[in-house]
């Protein structure tokens, strides 16, 4: 998937020590996985809008590393899924700052999510953040 799709890493501007990793197109609310995590905390969490109301997991991949992460699915007005914590020093996590794309499966449904050259600095930042 690329089509406009990028990683783009934000600050939340209510917690200066918050930061969101999203894989969306640019002015769209159009993002099918993010990462959130506090500064420092080496504790990223993964969110999906519009995911299936029964979604408990989801694979994620990049390279040779891969990641089964749980979660809970929570439904208001758009089912959202919630990631238990992922450890910022995991393999997969690395693996996806030094290769730029991961790959997401729920259900059988995979998506590849690969960033433009500005998409691999943002991740390179977001881990750095999490886990510095």
């Amino acid at each position: 998937m690329n089509d406009g799709y990028d990683w783009t890493m934000r600050i939340n501007e209510d917690r200066v020590s918050d930061a969101i990793l999203a894989y969306e197109v640019d002015g769209t609310d159009d993002q099918p996985l993010n990462f959130r995590c506090e500064q420092g905390g080496n504790r990223i969490f993964a969110g999906i809008s519009g995911a299936f109301p029964d979604l408990t997991a989801v694979e994620l991949a990049s390279g040779d590393a891969k990641l089964r992460v749980t979660g809970t699915t929570e439904i208001d007005g758009m089912p959202f899924f919630q990631s238990q914590r992922i450890a910022g020093g995991l393999p997969l996590i690395h693996a996806f700052a030094a290769n730029g794309w991961l790959r997401m499966t729920a259900k059988g449904r995979a998506i590849d999510m690969a960033a433009t050259v500005t998409g691999k600095q943002a991740i390179a930042r977001f881990v750095a953040f999490c886990t510095g």
